[in-house]
């Protein structure tokens, strides 16, 4: 039994960096004053989530980290530093300059004023950040550095995207019992029809599942990876970076600054499972179809 266990962790390079950087960040997080509040719940569905993609997974090939030339390493690196960059300052931009400026709710109005239901109204504004501010930029970044779709996860087989159904399936489950205890989950529990809460979940993609999953995982998590030489060095990085991600939305909404910094880390969490998603499978998409889920109307963790 022991050596059987060895031979997972061997064999399985990721494991042991996940849910030790998952307890470093629950660490972090109660050290800048964030609650530590469910752990033992969501230890239990992160371990659950992790068997189900190794299950979904384990009879692929599952490229390892290679050392390259100098030059194509130094492409890895810039690529990743570069969409890091444009990020973070979008995200800031959105949330010291765009926002306060009225302009998203202004362009909400106006659908709405057009006869827009106001759910889809809302979301298509902000999908329009998403969309110039996240997506194309790094879009323009991996094309300007020389890379191929594929190298950053930008290609899909059919496989890969009914893991990422099942995982989404799953966060919606997750949500739905939050719900039932009289909590709420997720934007879109709200009277809706069917069709305009499926056009929301649509647009949602647009405002994080698509732009944040190629940008941390296909561009930041997938580049580090080869130049790094070991995953979870580029899974702690990347997970790190998408918690700092989310810290200027925190503090424009009025948190102290150590409070926005711990949740934030905390916030990273789901990052470590949607980078060991895009390990195992080489593709953003399982990750931007559960990550939209989770954004949507489910919880990854209560």
């Amino acid at each position: 039994m022991r050596a059987r266990g060895a031979a997972v962790v061997r064999n399985h390079p990721l494991l042991t960096p996940l849910f030790i950087v998952y307890g470093a960040i629950n660490v972090l997080a109660v050290a800048f004053e964030a609650p530590l509040s469910h752990f033992p719940i969501n230890l239990l569905l992160l371990a659950a989530y992790v068997v189900v993609i190794y299950v979904a997974t384990r009879d692929r090939q599952v490229a390892a980290p290679t050392v390259q030339r100098a030059g194509t390493r130094s492409r890895d690196f810039g690529l990743a530093v570069t969409v890091a960059i444009v990020q973070l300052a979008a995200v800031i931009a959105v949330w010291f300059v765009i926002r306060p400026h009225g302009l998203p709710a202004a362009w909400a109005s106006a659908l709405r004023s057009a006869g827009v239901p106001h759910l889809i109204a809302a979301e298509a504004a902000t999908a329009l950040l998403g969309v110039g501010l996240l997506l194309v930029p790094t879009l323009v970044a991996v094309a300007a550095f020389r890379f191929r779709l594929r190298d950053v996860g930008l290609t899909a087989n059919p496989r890969d995207l009914v893991l990422g159904v099942v995982l989404a399936a799953i966060a919606v489950g997750v949500g739905v019992a939050y719900v039932a205890t009289g909590q709420h989950a997720g934007l879109f529990w709200e009277s809706a029809s069917l069709t305009v809460a499926a056009a929301a979940i649509a647009l949602q993609s647009l405002v994080n599942g698509v732009p944040e999953e190629l940008a941390f995982r296909g561009v930041i998590f997938g580049r580090l990876m080869p130049w790094l030489g070991r995953p979870g060095n580029s899974l702690a990085i990347s997970t790190m970076v998408f918690g700092l991600f989310h810290v200027p939305m925190l503090i424009a909404s009025g948190e102290p600054f150590g409070l926005a910094v711990g949740t934030g880390l905390f916030g990273a969490l789901p990052g470590l499972l949607l980078g060991y998603a895009f390990y195992r499978t080489g593709s953003m998409w399982p990750g931007a179809i559960w990550h939209t889920s989770f954004s949507g109307v489910g919880l990854l963790f209560v």
